[in-house]
């Protein structure tokens, strides 16, 4: 297993901080970050789990991509003596930072609903933006594993060269039914109305990617699947509105009958509908069943 003792790091500056943790530079290893749990959650880590994490990073992969290219995965556990205080994760650099005036930071999800100082994409990156997301969470569900929480905060994004997205807080991802690194967590507001104080599961998921979806095409933070969000799009874009609005009144319905992320992706693939010249795409999903290397994915489930 991949670890490494705290002792051992040569730390640079803080560049970040949460709830959670502190997100900390490598001195001698710039493209890679530490996050080190604050004293409260250390008591609440679980330590074998974090581990799993690790181990199966090389399993994932979404649309012939490997992790890195989409999540700020842990590749090594960080350890004080013997009880865990964190882990190593890539560094998230240009192109999912935006410019504030003279200062950068990450381009999260939430610059797509509470648009700024940044230039907010158009409704054809939106729609592959959110097309990137459907497509790493199919990739996560066909693991066996489950997001948790998707929130503005823990989604960074970029157009260049193509829309697409990457996870931060990867942490929180956790086998389904099984316990994660930390207690579940939901950020208000973004949460599924009917898994409340309950672990996260796929159908959760499922209802906050509807949810992300509703908002960032609509720009309306409050927009959600049981309001019937306004995706009157104008232009070309609105060949898309007749599939996009079934699948958000499927995705108000009870859990159990929401659309799967695959589904999603499949109706945000709008590289066949939309006419004339458009931005490069991603990759097209491969089909269910192996992976673009012939490997059978199987659900992960921790050994017990």
């Amino acid at each position: 297993m991949n670890e490494i003792q705290l002792s051992d790091l040569s730390l640079g500056r803080h560049i970040a901080q949460g709830s959670q943790g502190r997100i900390i530079e490598l001195a001698d290893h710039p493209g890679t970050v530490a996050k080190l749990y604050r004293t409260r959650e250390l008591g609440l880590v679980d330590g074998r789990a974090l581990a799993e994490l690790v181990r199966i990073r090389g399993l994932v992969e979404s649309e012939g991509l490997q992790v890195d290219h989409f999540a700020a995965w842990p590749h090594t556990v960080v350890l004080d003596g013997l009880r865990t205080a964190g882990f190593l994760m890539q560094r998230v650099h240009e192109p999912f930072l935006a410019g504030f005036g003279p200062a950068t930071a990450l381009a999260e999800l939430g610059l797509l609903v509470d648009t700024g100082d940044v230039r907010s994409p158009g409704i054809y990156e939106r729609v592959l933006l959110m097309r990137a997301l459907a497509a790493v969470m199919d990739a996560l569900h066909r693991q066996g594993l489950v997001l948790g929480d998707l929130s503005p905060r823990n989604i960074a994004w970029s157009v260049s060269p193509v829309p697409r997205v990457m996870l931060l807080d990867c942490d929180g991802i956790r086998p389904a039914g099984e316990d994660g690194v930390l207690p579940p967590a939901d950020t208000r507001g973004w949460e599924d109305p009917t898994n409340l104080g309950m672990p996260p599961t796929a159908d959760s998921d499922r209802f906050k990617l509807a949810l992300t979806i509703a908002r960032v095409l609509t720009g309306d933070r409050n927009a959600a699947p049981a309001l019937r969000p306004d995706l009157t799009f104008a232009g070309q874009a609105g060949i898309l509105v007749g599939p996009l609005t079934r699948l958000m009144d499927q995705a108000a319905g009870p859990p159990g009958l929401r659309p799967t992320a695959s589904q999603w992706a499949t109706v945000l693939d709008a590289r066949s509908p939309w006419a004339g010249a458009a931005p490069p795409v991603p990759p097209a999903m491969p089909s269910r069943g192996p992976s673009p290397s012939g490997e059978i994915l199987r659900p992960f489930r921790r050994p017990r």
